[in-house]
């Protein structure tokens, strides 16, 4: 992509609210001149699936605009780097855009090729670990081996037998479940016999030592064999703390068992809100909404790398709730579909673990709900969860070693007494949003204001004032005028006739 100046400066917004570069933007001022750090974050963008982008001329943390005073020099100097420095070396796109009429440096580090990584610099290869860049581990270079082998052909690890275990190490119950599903959804299977359909689905070998995926999903115990598949969730307490972490559980039992124990779990430490409804009454609700954690997790569970170079050595799904947000951590990047696949309108739908993830359609928490739907939409669920509850876009991050999903928690801050909605005042107005950018728009139903004013009328922080303000932009509710970032700029509602007032700097 080309950066613009409100793509820039969104940018910016998103990563000041988050106090930190990301997984995949670094900023830096570089007005000394080229730092020498930027060869490691060349090199671990270029190991990333999708790349990175580099920013100069922007300070950290306060992500403001100071601008560069030799462009065109740092733009070569990055590519020079790069060319120089890393082996072998990646393309990088370096171009200079003007932002509040101070130019920045903009570097887009191209991904190499899976059959061409890792790239490394000083002999050593590096990946990009939220805002930090990390010497890679022994066994994350043999994953980038695995993601060759995946690259010339398909290795199913969830098909393997479990040898020495038998039909009688599955759970009972979920067996039976399993079974009448089948039987139901597929009527090619209506009249097999149990021991034909656990064959053929994959449940079990024709010796009839279960397979990895039909242990996971339906074992008693699938952890004796593999104690990589339990899942650690911890409540990771804020730096000052004495302690670094409370409420550290580690949890076992086949999938529709880690599934429901899991969501207790978070509904046990997430934290309840109180949030204003379309219709002004308050309501009590749990701060991170559930459908979305529930999609998270069993996405999570059903997708995670069943390969050697993580079940067999000990890599587990970890879930952390800090001060910020709820972090799952997931072993094995992506396969089959990338993450704007992912985060696009479009059916995106790749099974990591095919036998795994049919089995998982037809099995049921037992208070019956399905652990997944199988229709290839759960993140935009994710993401529209996150929306109509005021939070903040959901980030995902593949680093083709781990995939991480962050739902953001609320900022920390007392219910406001919401503004008086008057009847009307636009024809996308506050009775149709929830949330914060029902009071903002409230506050524009009276006139144009610019984003401090806003925040002054309803104590919202600045994080969540543009948050909002982005939503209402796109959705058409709000007018924008002047640039983004600038003081003066103004807000107004959109009306179905024209606008009666002229917004007026203030």
């Amino acid at each position: 992509m080309s950066w613009n100046e409100e793509e820039l400066l969104a940018t910016f917004e998103s990563l000041r609210v988050r106090k930190g570069d990301s997984a995949s933007v670094e900023v830096k001022r570089a007005e000394h001149g080229l730092p020498e750090s930027l060869a490691e974050t060349s090199c671990a963008f270029a190991n990333m699936p999708e790349g990175g982008t580099i920013i100069l001329g922007v300070d950290d943390p306060s992500f403001e605009v100071i601008g560069v005073r030799n462009a065109a020099e740092l733009e070569a100097g990055l590519v020079s780097q790069a060319r120089n420095a890393i082996t072998p070396p990646p393309q990088i796109h370096a171009y200079t855009v003007e932002v509040q009429g101070k130019p920045l440096v903009v570097a887009e580090v191209v991904p190499l090729r899976v059959m061409d990584r890792p790239a490394t610099y000083a002999g050593k290869a590096y990946l990009r670990q939220s805002d930090g860049d990390y010497v890679m581990h022994e066994h994350e270079l043999r994953m980038l081996d695995v993601d060759k082998l995946h690259a010339t052909e398909q290795v199913e690890y969830d098909k393997r037998p479990v040898t020495g275990l038998t039909l009688a190490d599955l759970q009972p119950d979920l067996l039976s479940q399993y079974l009448a599903n089948t039987r139901r959804s597929d009527p090619r299977l209506g009249t097999a016999t149990d021991s034909d359909i656990l064959r053929w689905t994959g449940v079990v070998v024709t010796s009839g030592e279960p397979t990895v995926a039909g242990l996971y999903a339906l074992g008693f115990y699938p952890q004796g064999e593999f104690p990589s598949l339990r899942v650690t969730a911890a409540v990771q307490l804020p730096g000052g703390s004495d302690e670094r972490a409370k409420n550290l559980v580690d949890f076992t039992g086949p999938i529709p068992v880690l599934l429901k124990e899991l969501m207790s779990w978070v509904e046990h430490n997430v934290d309840v809100v109180r949030r204003y409804r379309d219709d002004g009454h308050m309501m009590s609700e749990h701060e991170l909404p559930l459908r979305a954690v529930r999609e998270l997790v069993a996405n999570a569970l059903v997708h995670r790398d069943l390969g050697p170079n993580t079940l067999d050595l000990g890599k587990s799904i970890q879930i952390r709730l800090t001060p910020a947000g709820l972090f799952i951590l997931n072993p094995g990047g992506l396969r089959g579909v990338s993450r704007q696949q992912l985060e696009s309108q479009d059916h995106a739908q790749a099974a990591v673990n095919q036998r795994l993830y049919n089995i998982a359609k037809r099995v049921q928490t037992d208070d019956g709900a399905s652990i997944i739907e199988g229709e290839g939409g759960g993140i935009r669920t994710v993401f529209a969860a996150a929306r109509e509850a005021g939070l903040r876009r959901p980030t995902l991050t593949d680093t083709g070693v781990q995939f991480k999903a962050t739902l953001w928690r609320p900022d920390r801050e007392p219910p406001t007494p919401r503004p008086t909605i008057p009847e009307n005042p636009t024809s996308i107005g506050p009775a149709h949003h929830a949330g914060n950018t029902g009071i903002i728009l409230a506050a524009l139903a009276q006139g144009p204001l610019t984003a401090r004013q806003i925040r002054e009328q309803t104590k919202l922080s600045r994080g969540s004032t543009y948050y909002a303000l982005n939503q209402l932009k796109d959705s058409g509710a709000v007018v924008m005028h002047g640039k983004q970032g600038d003081r003066g700029t103004m807000y107004e509602l959109r009306r179905g006739q024209s606008p009666t007032h002229t917004p007026v700097r203030l």
